[in-house]
Formats: structure tokens, sequence, C-alpha cells
């Protein structure tokens, strides 16, 4: 895929006004190169000039925002594991509202996460610029900048900073190191012995400062959440509020103030698929930090009841999302997985069916059918999709080791030992440590050996 010329096709369409094909065009574009600043500002101006006559109201975001904001719901369920898939759902939301404050910052707090700095900085930029008045997305605008070594532009930001609120002492104190370092490197003191102490003891300070302003403390967010009680009680029908004061208990692992906060919301909008799917979720993460914390504290039985618990909870909260959103292939795909996990073999080769048609699902269904129907003795079947899912992949990565080493497995179960021993033996050549792969083919080896002698005698 030739980004460049998707980004001139794109400024080339912007420049024409042809600003919906602009738009399709550069979407292509970032979700090709996540970490493409300039692909992203363009879709951003392309969206801006779209709605510069007509920028979308409250009431239009309500009723057509919704499909997007309900796809950035779902995105963000597996964010950790996905945040490409998030960020194109934040880039899905801000073509209604290119200016959303919230969602540029959230882009820009998944693509920071996920080492997309370009990115992240574009998106800061933008949420500060369309709303000056929010130091916060200005501070992180700053950091970023810092941390990427533009120390002029990250002094600008923060004096800025300052400018608005004078009281501010984490910008306050930003600006000062930043001045130094800027000093030391126009003068060259840092070739100097006790220059770089210098830097040595300022980077640690620095770094001690950038942690503390990104991670709140307990007492930090126990007053965010008496501000947005206070912000509930001035608008009571608010649910996005109810949704904000869920995240923040849940930071703090407040879970029954989580739950609370999603209940007074269906209160509100009663049946709203998702409010019901967040409450559903707070449930699930409530049950990963215990399966961790048991994990960590080496308490196996304990971490294994609570693992299939979730297993349990999580199977039931994607049926429900699966009925209510039938044609999202990445729901059926994750609900696949846990019913396979679950050994509900026929309704889990039921999911895959349907995501085995898409292409950006084909491989990894095909290698999930392949060991369902290997659970189930349907082992030509199970060589069949496994040997599709080999189709279009190249050299040894771990995808492709597990595929070689499940239709190796198969191969061996249905007596083709030669055909295993090939499987095993591609995989061992270049990875030897993987999993058993050297235990297996020496079995396999010392099988055929016997063999061959009975055959001679």
């Amino acid at each position: 895929m030739n980004i460049a010329k998707l980004i001139e096709r794109g400024e080339d369409a912007l420049k024409k006004k042809n600003f919906d094909y602009a738009i399709e065009v550069l979407m292509q574009a970032v979700s090709f190169a996540p970490n493409n600043g300039r692909a992203r500002a363009a879709l951003r101006k392309a969206e801006l000039k779209k709605h510069e006559h007509n920028y979308p109201n409250a009431f239009a975001l309500a009723i057509f925002g919704m499909p997007a904001k309900i796809g950035l719901f779902f995105a963000g369920l597996g964010k950790k594991g996905n945040p490409e898939g998030y960020m194109m759902a934040c880039e899905k939301y801000l073509m209604l509202d290119p200016k959303s404050k919230k969602i540029n910052m959230a882009l820009g707090d998944v693509a920071a996460s996920a080492g997309h700095l370009e990115t992240a900085v574009f998106a800061f930029q933008t949420a500060s610029e369309h709303h000056p008045e929010d130091v916060t997305a200005m501070k992180k605008h700053g950091e970023l900048l810092w941390k990427n070594g533009d120390i002029s532009a990250a002094h600008k930001v923060f004096d800025q900073v300052v400018k608005i609120n004078p009281k501010d002492q984490e910008a306050v104190k930003a600006r000062k190191n930043l001045a130094a370092e800027a000093s030391l490197k126009q003068t060259g003191f840092e070739t100097a012995q006790s220059s770089r102490d210098l830097i040595k003891d300022k980077d640690k300070a620095g770094d001690l400062e950038k942690s503390e302003r990104l991670h709140q403390t307990t007492d930090d967010l126990a007053t965010q959440v008496a501000a947005m009680r206070k912000k509930i009680a001035a608008e009571p029908d608010n649910t996005d509020l109810y949704l904000d004061l869920a995240e923040v208990c849940e930071r703090m692992r407040d879970w029954d103030g989580a739950l609370g906060a999603f209940d007074d919301a269906l209160k509100i909008r009663p049946g709203d698929p998702v409010l019901e799917f967040g409450r559903d979720d707070v449930g699930i993460n409530r049950l990963e930090a215990e399966h961790l914390e048991l994990v960590q504290a080496k308490n196996t039985e304990k971490a294994d009841l609570v693992a299939q618990k979730l297993r349990d909870v999580k199977t039931v909260a994607f049926r429900k999302r699966v009925k209510a959103y039938p044609t999202d292939l990445n729901l059926r795909f994750k609900l696949g997985e846990l019913l396979l996990e679950r050994g509900e073999l026929d309704e889990a080769v039921g999911e895959f069916q349907q995501t085995v048609r898409d292409p950006k699902y084909r491989s990894e269904s095909q290698l999930r059918l392949g060991k369902a129907f290997r659970k189930n003795g349907r082992y030509e079947l199970a060589v069949r999709q496994l040997t599709q899912a080999l189709d279009g992949q190249s050299g040894m990565t771990e995808r492709v080791k597990e595929i070689r080493y499940t239709l190796g497995d198969v191969l061996e179960l249905k007596g083709d030992g030669s055909g295993a021993r090939e499987q095993f033996s591609m995989i061992y050549e270049v990875d030897i440590a993987y999993r058993d792969v050297g235990d297996r083919l020496s079995k396999l080896e010392s099988s055929a050996s016997e063999g061959t002698l009975s055959l001679d005698d």
C-alpha cells in the first residue's frame, strides 16, 4: 500500500473541496499508517472544512453520532490489545465532530501509550487549539514535545499555559526546566562533567514531576468524584456525566461506585445498549483485577476459579452484544474465542464461519476453526482449515508457528506421522524452544526409525 499516494490523493481532493472523498481516502491512509502525522492533519482539515458552515449541533450529534459512539465504546473494550483499532474508532467519531475535546484527548492518550507519538502530539494539539481554555490538553501536548526533544516548542506550550493560569505550578516548573535545558544546549555546558551531573539530576527530577503529573493520586481521583457528583446534581438527566463518574470510580477500583453510576444512568435511559454493556464491563474488569491479584499472590486454585467465572461472565456479555449487533464481526470473533475456550464447539464454529468471510479475520478464524474441528475429532476438516490459514502467510511469525504446530498436532492424531514431522521440523528449524516441538519431533523421528528397522528385519 503506497501511503504517500493515498495522502496526495486525499490532499488533492481537499483542494478541490471534495471533502467526502478526501475523508474516505485519508481514513484509509491513517488505518494503514497510524503514526503518519501528515495524513492525520489532512484528514482533520477535511473534516473541519466539511463542517465549517454547518457544524453539527448537540441534537445532531446525539442522533447521528450514536453509531460512532457505540463503535468507539466497543473498540474501547479491547483497546489495550488493539490500540490501533481504538484509534480508528476515535477517527470515525471525529468524522462527525472533529473538534471534540474528549475524543481528541482519548486518541492522544491511546496513541501515546502505543508509541505513536506523532499522532499523540497532533491529537493533543488539536484538542488545545479548539479548546484553548483546557490546559490539560496543552500540558499533555507540551510533555510529548519535551519527550520528543522539541524543547523550544514545548517551552512555548508551557509558556501559554502559564499565561492562562499563572498559578499552575506544574506548568511553571516545566517552563523553568525547559528554559534551563535550552540554555545548557545553547551554551554547550553539557560537555563538562559538572553539567553532565546537573543534567542527570535535573532529568531525574523532571521524570519524577512528569510521573506526578501523569499518575493521579487517590485523593486527586476522590476530588474528581466529588466534583462530578456536584455536576450530576446540577444536571441529573445528563447520562454522559454518569459515564464519566463510572470511569473515575473504576480507576479508583471503586467497583460498587461504578456499578451504581451505571444503574443511575439506566434509570434515565432504560435498555440503552451502551449503558448496559458498560455496566457489564465493570463486572468484567472487576473480575480481571481480582484474577490478576490472585495470580500475583500465587494463589493458583482461587485464580483458576475466578478465571472460569470471568469466562462465563464474558460469554454472557458477548452473547448479548452479538444479539444486539449481529453484523459486528469483531463481536462475533470475540464470542467465538470465548465459546472455544469453554468447549462449546458447535456454537464456536458457527461464529467463526461468519467471521471467516471477512479478509481481516479470515486467517485467525481458520486457525480457530481448525482447533475446534480438532477438538471434536473432525481431523480432515481441521487440516483443510489450517492449510487455508497458511495461504498468504510469509516467514515464520508467531502466528505461522501456531498454525503449523496445530496442523502438526492434527496430522499426528490422524496418523500422518510424516506430515506431522514436516510441520514440526519447519518450526524447530527456526525456533528450537517453541513449546514442546523438540520433544514431539524426537518422538516422531524415533517412531519412524523403529518402523524402518522392523521392515528391514
